[in-house]
């Protein structure tokens, strides 16, 4: 499979690259390094022996992404990219709605207009805001107690009616 890893130089964007070449998947990346560095794509390719075919920029810029899924025969796509500090989604509530769900928005046009229909979503377990419980269940209610948080639980919201209004859309949020 050709998989896009948006955020694919971040933490868990460039372990799941190392994870997706060594199962023998192409991975094409796009980061625009706000939270990231180019050595994390330069260390998946050192430590697989494999070459990632790496985009810098945004996922907010359909010029980029249009480009990404007109040279590219993508199947999938994990999201991972967007804003993840809960103290600094108070701070700057705005810029994180802008950039989580702006950038889903935009990145899930692209998949349609482009017929990739299978998506993961890195979501949060900050949608369960604060728990009655530790460890959390899956079937606790979903509330949020920070912008951060409501920026996932919104998309998450944005992938159910994405997935009803078109069943061939196969979407899986994690948590």
């Amino acid at each position: 499979m050709n998989v896009l890893v948006t955020g694919g130089a971040g933490y868990i964007g460039s372990h799941t690259s190392v994870e997706l070449l060594n199962a023998g998947h192409n991975v094409i990346c796009i980061d625009n390094f706000m939270n990231s560095k180019y050595e994390a794509v330069k260390r998946v390719e050192e430590s697989t022996g494999k070459k990632v075919k790496f985009y810098e920029g945004d996922i907010r810029d359909r010029e980029i992404l249009d480009k990404i899924f007109t040279e590219n025969k993508i199947d999938a796509v994990i999201n991972f990219a967007g804003l993840k500090a809960v103290g600094e989604s108070c701070a700057k509530p705005l810029e994180y709605y802008e950039n989580n769900i702006e950038g889903l928005l935009i990145l899930a046009f692209a998949m349609r207009d482009h017929n990739v229909k299978n998506l993961v979503f890195s979501s949060s377990a900050t949608v369960y805001g604060k728990p009655k419980s530790v460890p959390i269940k899956e079937d606790f209610p979903l509330s949020t107690s920070n912008p951060y948080g409501s920026t996932k639980l919104f998309i998450e919201y944005i992938l159910k009616d994405l997935c009803k209004a078109d069943p061939e859309f196969n979407v899986v949020i994690l948590r």
